[in-house]
This record gives structure tokens, sequence and C-alpha cells, in this order.
């Protein structure tokens, strides 16, 4: 019997304007793959340095600027990965390189996973920046680029994307839950507090309710004047980041870290580890209403009550293990009365299950690649 160990099968985790170490790709797809030892793990995403390759994982940047012209160039680097790592299994985590994916599929032998992280097209409404004629142009190219792709899994990081593109078949649900363990926190109460810390994480757009979770929080100031807000986060729309940063010079008792890229997540982890209330203060849009946003997993397993504008699907899910509190950001004269009914409840009385963990959807996810290369 032969001592050398088999041989990894060479897989390629590929994004755009995703960063290479993204919680989703690497920290949830790659690492659970290369725990397996089955495979050898190459990464291109999103960065403006050069990452230090290990013995599982292998990086190679796509990018370093969001410019159009680094747009292009990252199907090149796309292309000269291929041929370079030769890989049986490809994870598209971004619409943008399907094409050139489906183009060299054939050619390579390789099999395609596409990762739905968005329904992208639905998305287009959520960007103020663009004109209806703008939404259209996207709208089709997107479109063209799906249909056109030659996909042998779908991963759908929401279940509602089985109603919204039921096209994409055959699929497995990964949500984007917590990787790492989950915080035995005990119950957390309030009632005779006078400060209190309030963190505003992850993606800060105007749909997700940023300004106006920042004016809800100015209104608690004047009653609990020694409070604190923590903004942290990636402003991704140029004009919103400018207005964010002339919010940022007027503000006071508010911690700021946004940027046009992408934050490391493990500080937006820390910040809400550290929080007594993490705000989601996300718009009922269509495009937004029905998903699971990962800051509720994320605060779950963490111990961190969070307010968030009322929605049943998300009030559930916090219910019982009582993870939170439902909020109206948008009626300011209103802010104080119902923050002091939040205050009043006990919250982490039932610890979260531990169906808030990406371990409970994990083996699926490693069976599915293993059936799909068997």
């Amino acid at each position: 019997m032969s001592d050398n160990p088999a041989p990894r099968i060479p897989v390629l985790i590929a994004s755009t304007l995703k960063p290479i170490q993204d919680p989703r790709a690497f920290g949830k797809l790659a690492l659970s793959l290369g725990e397996t030892n089955k495979y050898q793990i190459n990464i291109i995403g999103f960065s403006s340095k050069k990452l230090k390759n290990t013995i599982d994982f292998r990086f190679f940047s796509s990018m370093g600027d969001s410019s159009f012209w680094s747009r292009i160039g990252s199907q090149i680097r796309l292309f000269r990965c291929l041929i370079k790592i030769k890989p049986k299994l490809v994870v598209c985590c971004t619409w943008e390189f399907l094409p050139v994916l489906s183009l060299f599929k054939s050619i390579l032998g390789f099999k395609l996973v596409y990762d739905v992280q968005e329904n992208y097209i639905s998305n287009l409404d959520l960007n103020p920046e663009l004109n209806e004629k703008q939404k259209r142009k996207r709208a089709f190219w997107i479109g063209w680029a799906e249909k056109k792709a030659k996909v042998d899994l779908y991963l759908l990081a929401e279940k509602c994307y089985q109603e919204e593109m039921p096209e994409k078949w055959p699929f497995l649900v990964l949500e984007n839950k917590f990787q790492g363990k989950s915080y035995n926190s005990a119950p957390k109460d309030f009632k005779t507090r006078t400060e209190f810390r309030f963190c505003l994480t992850g993606t800060l757009t105007p749909a997700f309710g940023t300004v106006q979770a920042i004016r809800w929080f100015q209104e608690i100031q004047k009653v609990y004047p020694k409070s604190r807000l923590s903004v942290i986060g990636h402003a991704p729309v140029p004009e919103f980041f400018q207005k964010l940063k002339g919010i940022e010079k007027e503000s006071h008792g508010m911690d700021w870290m946004i940027s046009q890229t992408p934050i490391p997540h493990e500080q937006l982890i820390n910040t809400i580890a550290a929080a007594d209330f993490s705000l989601l203060p996300y718009s009922l849009h269509a495009a937004i209403a029905d998903k699971m946003p990962s800051k509720l997993f994320e605060c779950a397993a963490l111990g961190t009550p969070v307010l968030i504008t009322p929605n049943p699907k998300w009030e559930n899910f916090l219910a019982p293990f009582k993870g939170g509190f439902g909020i109206d950001f948008s009626d300011l004269m209103q802010a104080v009365p119902m923050f002091q009914q939040a205050i009043r409840q006990t919250y982490f009385s039932t610890p979260a299950p531990g169906d808030v963990l990406w371990d409970s959807q994990k083996s699926d996810f490693q069976q599915a690649i293993d059936q799909l290369l068997s």
C-alpha cells in the first residue's frame, strides 16, 4: 500500500469586487472545502496588495481598485488563473465571471458552481445612482450572463431565491450563517442602565437605513447623553459616502470607520461583540424584506441584541431566544419611548440555537461538492 497521499483536486473560487478573504467565499466555502484535505484551494478576488500563499491556499488578485479598466483586466487575470491552475471545480461568486467561465468550461473540463449571493437584477433598484436606462442595460447583461452560463450547481444564499429565481436549478441553499462558535451568552438586562453602546456595521447605503439610524441615535443621545454609536463599514456608493463624511464632521458621541472598500470582517465582528445593541435599520424594500441579513445570524451567535425594522420574518427568527426588538427608525418622535420599551426587555433568556451557525449546513456543502466531482 502506498504511503503517498492522494493528489489534491485543484479548486478555484472566483470573484471580482469581493475581498480575497471574503467572509463567505473564503471564511465559509474555502475553509469548509479545505478542512477535508481533498482539495488544493485557489482564490481570486479583490485585493490592493499581494497576500502570502500557504500550503492549503493560494491567492490571486482579480483587481486592486474598482475602476472600469480594472474590471476589464480582471477577466484577463481570471483567464490566466484558469490556464495556470487547470481546476477541476470552479466556484463563481460573481455574475461578471460567468461568460469567461462558461467559454472555458468545455475546454478545460471543470465543474461550475455558481454561488448566488444576491438577486443582482432586483438589487439594481437599491442603487440611487442608476437611472432607469442604466438599470435596464445592466439588467440585460446580468440576465444574459446568467442564462448563458453552463452551471452544474447553484448555491443560493437566501431561501427566498428559490421562488425569485426558479430557473436556477439544481440548487443548494447555503444561508449566510455565522462562521464560528456560538457565545453562550447569559441573559442581558438593561433596566438599570443609563448609557449604551450601539453599533451600525456592514454595508452602508440609503436602502439599508444608515442615515435613519444615525438620526435615531441622535434622539436617544438627548436623553442618554453618555451613549455612543460606532459606525463601521463599507459605503460603496460614492455620493452617499461623501454624505456620510459630512455627517461625521458634525457628529458627537460617535466613532467612525467608513471606507469605499470593504472593511475586514473581523473588525465588524469585534464591534458587534462589544456593543449593547446592534442597529439593523433596513428598509422593507422588495429586494430586502424576504432576505435573512447575515448580521441577524452574527448577532444571535455573539449574544448581541438587535434593534431591527419590524418585519415578521426577522422577528419570528429572533423570538424563540429573545434576540432583539422591533424599532421604527423613521419615527423620531417615538424614538425614546420605543427604546425605553426595548430596554425593559430581557434578551437571550434562552441561548440562540445551533442552526444560526455555518456548521449546521457545512456538511451539506461538502457532500454536494463530493457528489458533483464523483
